[in-house]
C-alpha cells in the first residue's frame, strides 16, 4: 500500500513482530526504504536502572536490524514512571540509559529519536510527556546520536498550542509524526492549525 500511495519511505513499530527478511525483500522490490522503527519497548524502561541491561540488549539487536534494512533512525522510549523510584532517580536513569544507548547507536551510525508521549489520553503514567522536558533531557544526555522525535498529536494533547514550543526544539528534531487533535486523524480532521 505504501508504494501504491507514491511514498518511498516508511516506518513501523516493533521489528520483533515482523518477518524482517520478507519485509526487506519486499521493500527492495518496490523501491521503498525503512526510515525508523522502535529501538526498545515499554517492557524495558530506561527510567529504571535495573532494566538498562535488557534495554541495551534490545537496542543492540535493533541496531543490527536497522543496519540490515538501512534505517538510520530508531525510536527511543524512556518508559512509564516507576512508583518505587523518585522522579530524580528516574530522570538520572533515563539520562544514563540514553547515553549508553547513544554510544551503541553511534557505533552503528544510527541516531536515536527520543519520543515524548501524552500521558492524559493514550499513555497515562508515561514518564516523558512534555516537549520542554524532552528537550531538557536531550540536552542533558548531550550525545550526538540522541535526538528528538516530535509527535504533533501527542504534544498537542499535552500542550495545546505548540507554536511557542517548537522553535526551541527544532534544532534537535530528527523525525516528526503527524496526526490531528482530537481523534488522531489525518491533518485537517481536527483543530491543529497546520497552515501556521
Amino acid at each position: 500500500m505504501v508504494g501504491r500511495l507514491a511514498f518511498t519511505r516508511f516506518e513501523f513499530w516493533d521489528w520483533r513482530e515482523r518477518d524482517m527478511v520478507g519485509l526487506a525483500r519486499e521493500a527492495a522490490r518496490r523501491g521503498l526504504s525503512t526510515v525508523i522503527f522502535s529501538g526498545n519497548t515499554f517492557a524495558e524502561p530506561l527510567v529504571d536502572p535495573e532494566m538498562h541491561r535488557l534495554a541495551l540488549a534490545h537496542f543492540a539487536d535493533s541496531l543490527r536490524v536497522a543496519r540490515r534494512v538501512g534505517a538510520g533512525l530508531l525510536v527511543a522510549h524512556v518508559g512509564y514512571s516507576r512508583s518505587h523510584l523518585s522522579h530524580a532517580m528516574q530522570w538520572e536513569a533515563a539520562v544514563q540509559g540514553l547515553r549508553a544507548a547513544g554510544t551503541l547507536a553511534a557505533e552503528a551510525r544510527v541516531t536515536l529519536a527520543v519520543e515524548p508521549l501524552n500521558s492524559t489520553i493514550d499513555h497515562p503514567g508515561y514518564f516523558l510527556d512534555s516537549l520542554p522536558e524532552a528537550l531538557r533531557l536531550i540536552r542533558e544526555v548531550d550525545h550526538p546520536a540522541v535526538r528528538l522525535l516530535v509527535d504533533i498529536y501527542h504534544m498537542r494533547v499535552m500542550h495545546g498550542d505548540l507554536l511557542t514550543l517548537l522553535p526551541a526544539a527544532l534544532p534537535w528534531v530528527v523525525h516528526v509524526h503527524v496526526a490531528d487533535v482530537p481523534g488522531r486523524g489525518e491533518p485537517g480532521s481536527g483543530r491543529v492549525p497546520w497552515s501556521e
